[in-house]
């Protein structure tokens, strides 16, 4: 059987699910779509849907959730073009830079939008980010437990029916579904493809010092209560021609700062983290066999702005690419000789792309996706804790 995509580069090992037939996968299958689909229609449709949530006297129409990225720039400028009166929610993973927390204060000063940033126990935190790793070779999971499901409360505790969310991802990396079933977010669907099918009862027990009922925002609220508010959340790529790479460049004008990384020639998506392109990445690879940059590799393909072939080695080069991951370690509280035991045991084969100070080498991406990509910035302070009067 075909291990990857001849056309995109993705491998079957995606944790979405992949299958490749007749010389390309599901995901390039799908994404031909685009190119058929009436968006103008799509986004009539989406009017139509709106009117059922907009009700008389109501401050908010829905909630949004944001990181801080360019793809929430780009989200909320299409709530806003929409007549939407949204309330911005925000979720502190602890992990920002500098640059994240500027991006996210200009996405709310720019956009001159109500919001909130939750900053949840850190203690409760860093213990369920510990045993994400130990148990799953994953630092995320937390953040995306968080991410999913905090918004969904605030939605239903505040009586606001809707909540926009920018790709949907198991659409546009493995074409799961196809844009017209207009998959809605649900418990279901974050367990699934959000949390790759770990939900917040796996982070606890077997040694997590954490209780139950520490962990509310964790979970997702009760199906039954959320049809009885009307609460849903809708994915806006459904309605909108998604390319990603183009529009996260457009929100450049908006204040939005990109960020170089030594893992992909992307300088918009997770721009402002501190783990995204350094351990994550690393753990990424190690648990499906492929690094961020054949996401970015496999999407620009499909959109015309690269080569097979220059795909192929864009993965090659930054797949050797090497990362400094003991900052993560320090802010974990991690001893020097629990990193370098978790180094020696558990990225066994790994050690080669480990590295103290990382170097950022330049690589030919071509004209056609050159013209998208423009000088990143680097970070001068990682780990940028804020909040609680942390």
């Amino acid at each position: 059987m075909q291990q990857n995509c001849p056309k995109c580069n993705y491998p079957i090992t995606h944790p979405f699910g992949l299958m490749i037939t007749d010389g390309e996968c599901s995901g390039c299958v799908t994404h031909k779509e685009k190119d058929s689909i009436d968006w103008a229609r799509k986004r009539e449709s989406l009017s139509l849907e709106l009117l059922k949530f907009k009700k008389k006297g109501q401050k908010y129409d829905c909630v949004v959730p944001v990181v801080g990225d360019a793809e929430d720039y780009f989200t909320l400028s299409k709530v806003l073009e929409l007549g939407l009166s949204p309330l911005v929610v925000c979720v502190n993973d602890y992990f920002k830079n500098d640059i994240g927390w500027k991006n996210l204060h200009q996405l709310i000063t720019y956009f001159d939008v109500d919001s909130f940033t939750f900053n949840p126990d850190i203690r409760v935190y860093k213990e369920l980010v510990r045993t994400s790793l130990r148990k799953f070779d994953h630092i995320m999971l937390p953040f995306l437990q968080l991410h999913t499901s905090f918004p969904v409360h605030v939605a239903h505790e505040r009586n606001i029916p809707l909540i926009i969310w920018g790709q949907n991802q198991s659409v546009e990396q493995v074409g799961k579904f196809s844009h017209n079933d207009v998959a809605q977010m649900s418990k279901w669907y974050r367990k699934e493809h959000d949390l790759f099918n770990v939900d917040t009862d796996k982070l606890i027990g077997n040694g997590a010092q954490v209780d139950l009922r520490h962990l509310n925002y964790y979970q997702y609220p009760n199906i039954s209560a959320l049809d009885r508010r009307g609460v849903k959340g809708l994915y806006l790529s459904n309605y909108y021609r998604w390319d990603p790479i183009a529009q996260n460049n457009s929100v450049v004008s908006f204040g939005f700062q990109p960020q170089s990384n030594n893992s992909s020639f992307d300088i918009y998506e997770r721009a402002g983290s501190s783990v995204y392109y350094q351990l994550h990445d690393l753990l990424k690879y190690k648990r499906v066999g492929y690094r961020k940059v054949t996401d970015h590799v496999a999407r620009e393909i499909r959109h015309g702005r690269l080569t097979t072939e220059i795909g192929h080695k864009l993965i090659n080069h930054y797949t050797k690419s090497k990362v400094n991951i003991k900052p993560f370690f320090d802010w974990l509280d991690v001893s020097d000789s629990g990193y370098e035991w978790f180094k020696l045991h558990r990225l066994a084969g790994l050690d080669h792309l480990i590295c103290e100070s990382e170097t950022n080498e330049k690589i030919d991406i071509g004209e056609p996706l050159k013209k998208f990509i423009g000088k990143g910035l680097d970070a001068q302070s990682n780990f940028v804790i804020f909040g609680k009067g942390i």
